[in-house]
């Protein structure tokens, strides 16, 4: 339960009634699926009725409740490095070998519980507003439209704008990512370990295609809670090592931001201005 709570609980407070009703249908699906206290052929209503009662309680607002003065910090810690720990995993899925499946509703933070609860009718009309606005500002203000989405993060837009950013290069550049081979990068420096980086790699008619892939991880080891994990004073002597072969000139296709490397990229270059980048070499037609 506690576990589900940490992993589900809303960025929107007016969301509480609503969710502590999910839960508890929740709870009551896990228990009868246990069988230990109760089951789906004889269910122990007394006892699932106790259950609820308690969620009921445990997430009741008031100043009375010692459980949310105590949950509530821990959790909103823990969603400051889930938001990044969740764009780092959507661009590796995006860019690694294979066809990105997105499960519907899941273009926006996805804090469904097990089905039926992750079956809610989905707000398409609110994506669809999302997604014209960052299109809008992509061609207007991209830095600026970066800053916002980081600045307020809760609203899901910033996952959004990284699938519809890369998408779109993967759009352009079909054949090197359906067809491009993959190749892991070593990463060298003080934070090698906070790093993920990958190559695709292939060789066209005209030229050898090629994306780099760069994303942080185990960033409560990195960042405070209230930091992003961006620039040379966060990553320091950081830097993605390139194989021999690859290309110097690269533009990155979530933040449009022009990079050139020299055998080593440093990664807090490539993480200035987003904290995910999916680099596109120039070469690339």
């Amino acid at each position: 339960l506690y576990q589900t709570l940490a992993g589900t609980f809303p960025f929107d407070q007016p969301e509480q009634d609503n969710y502590t009703r999910r839960v508890g249908e929740y709870m009551v699906k896990s228990m009868r699926e246990a069988e230990v206290h109760t089951n789906w052929i004889h269910p122990a209503a007394d006892y699932e009725e106790a259950c609820v009662h308690f969620v009921e309680k445990l997430l009741e607002p008031s100043e009375e409740n010692r459980f949310l003065k105590e949950f509530l910090p821990f959790q909103r810690k823990l969603a400051h490095y889930g938001v990044f720990n969740s764009l780092s995993q959507t661009l590796i899925k995006l860019t690694a070998p294979g066809v990105p499946d997105f499960y519907q509703g899941t273009e926006l933070w996805d804090l469904s519980m097990v089905d039926p609860d992750n079956r809610r009718p989905v707000d398409y009309g609110l994506r669809a507003t999302y997604l014209q606005e960052i299109q809008a500002g992509r061609k207007s203000d991209i830095r600026g439209l970066m800053q916002s989405l980081l600045t307020l993060p809760e609203d899901g837009r910033i996952k959004l704008f990284l699938i519809h950013a890369v998408l779109a290069a993967r759009n352009a550049h079909a054949g090197l990512f359906l067809n491009g081979n993959y190749r892991p990068l070593d990463v060298q420096g003080e934070f090698e370990r906070h790093v993920v980086a990958f190559a695709r790699q292939r060789k066209a008619s005209s030229a050898e295609q090629w994306s780099l892939t760069v994303v942080p991880r185990f960033l409560t080891g990195l960042v405070d809670a209230d930091t992003p994990p961006l620039g040379m004073d966060i990553w320091q002597d950081t830097a993605v090592v390139l194989p021999p072969s690859a290309p110097d000139r690269w533009t990155d296709a979530v933040s449009g931001a022009e990079l050139a490397s020299g055998g080593t990229m440093k990664v807090g270059e490539i993480l200035q201005h987003f904290p995910a980048a999916c680099l596109i070499s120039k070469e690339t037609s």
